[in-house]
């Protein structure tokens, strides 16, 4: 009997326990409400470029300050008396690829050609006349952006067969002048050069 007493009460005890618990809990007050968005790109491409930033994987370059009478010419942009700015890429890429970088200065908001000229044109109300930016490649040869076929780099990989590997596009650019000397004004020295990879 004393047992059974015990019992009871011991019930009696955990039914106010557990009534007060929930009298308790119904007293919480929601602070309010709202929801977590994620967004994001999920991609297959087979390479990358270090340093290409933002969704349209810009690389930004610094041209510095140029002098007109410094430059080369769009025919002979290494001429000048100021050297090119050399460009080194870093690309990672998947096993059993070879990349080339094709440039593309017409298409996608590119600056364009300088008419009739090989150089990439300069853009805005601002810039410099008579003036253009010439492409080279690592053996300081003008890449001619006026065709596909040639407005390209490639680069051949290192690394681990199975893994993928990294590799290095290499180029130079240079501000040129695209006609007489003399007539060439200062200004801006702005441009746009878009760009996309092609896998083999």
């Amino acid at each position: 009997m004393k047992n059974f007493a015990f019992a009871v009460l011991t019930l009696s005890v955990l039914a106010a326990s557990t009534s007060a618990v929930a009298e308790e809990a119904s007293k919480a007050v929601n602070g309010g409400s709202g929801q977590i968005s994620f967004t994001g790109v999920i991609n297959n491409d087979a390479c990358s470029v270090d340093g290409a930033t933002g969704s349209d994987k810009m690389i930004a370059v610094d041209m510095g300050s140029v002098s007109i009478k410094d430059m080369g010419t769009d025919s002979a942009p290494g001429a000048g008396r100021l050297a090119a700015k050399d460009f080194n890429l870093k690309v990672n890429c998947n096993a059993g690829t070879k990349v080339s970088m094709l440039f593309k200065p017409t298409v996608n908001g590119g600056s364009g050609l300088v008419d009739g000229k090989k150089v990439l044109k300069l853009q805005g109300a601002d810039a410099a006349k008579g003036v253009g930016i010439a492409l080279m490649d690592s053996n300081g040869q003008l890449i001619d952006l006026s065709s596909e076929g040639t407005a390209k780099i490639q680069t051949s990989l290192t690394g681990d067969a199975t893994a993928g590997g990294d590799g290095t596009l290499s180029f130079a650019a240079a501000y040129v002048t695209t006609g007489d000397k003399t007539t060439a004004t200062a200004g801006t020295g702005n441009a746009t050069l878009p760009f996309v990879l092609e896998y083999e």
